[in-house]
């Protein structure tokens, strides 16, 4: 049985290791509506040493490949919201680290996004008024909490962080 886990956790974090590797590979690929579960782009951290892919979806088997992109929230940087979700045991453990005026740095299928990191928050599961549009674009990151809980955790741990700027594909001499 303990050979079937860890064979089985091998293959979870090779799966993660290519959506990564694509990921960083993806530049100037704009898909006009992605499907579930499709890779989108790439985040990174660089205080944190955080580089994670991001897919379309917040289904279980995304969140294992890497964070996964909230429905209903704004697009890679665009305009309100962008809600991301992940495992605060896989991609996002770092994440307990980060701070106000740390920068993170979003490739999406048109351009490269740069946002600082506000403040964080602890908050109960239900409280979704952590993704309401603010006055200026966003990105909201959210995981469990506390980091070191055993099982479901009962509460999240929630980054919100601003748009300051964004560098097209066309500027960044992507094809």
């Amino acid at each position: 049985m303990g050979l079937a886990c860890a064979g089985y956790l091998l293959f979870v974090a090779a799966q993660a290791q290519v959506y990564h590797q694509r990921a960083a590979e993806l530049i100037g690929v704009v898909a006009e509506q992605p499907k579930s579960g499709s890779l989108i782009g790439r985040l990174d951290i660089p205080a944190l040493h955080l580089s994670v892919a991001v897919l379309e979806d917040d289904q279980s088997k995304s969140l294992l490949r890497g964070l996964g992109h909230i429905p209903g929230t704004a697009e890679l940087g665009g305009l309100g919201t962008v809600g991301l979700a992940g495992h605060r045991d896989t991609f996002l453990k770092p994440l307990r680290r980060i701070a106000p005026g740390m920068d993170i740095q979003a490739t999406g299928g048109s351009g490269e996004y740069h946002y600082v990191v506000d403040s964080t928050e602890i908050v109960l599961p239900q409280a979704v008024e952590v993704l309401a549009i603010r006055s200026r674009p966003e990105l909201t990151l959210i995981t469990c909490y506390p980091f070191n809980y055993v099982g479901a955790a009962p509460k999240r741990f929630v980054v919100h962080a601003h748009l300051v700027s964004v560098t097209p594909d066309a500027v960044r001499g992507a094809p």
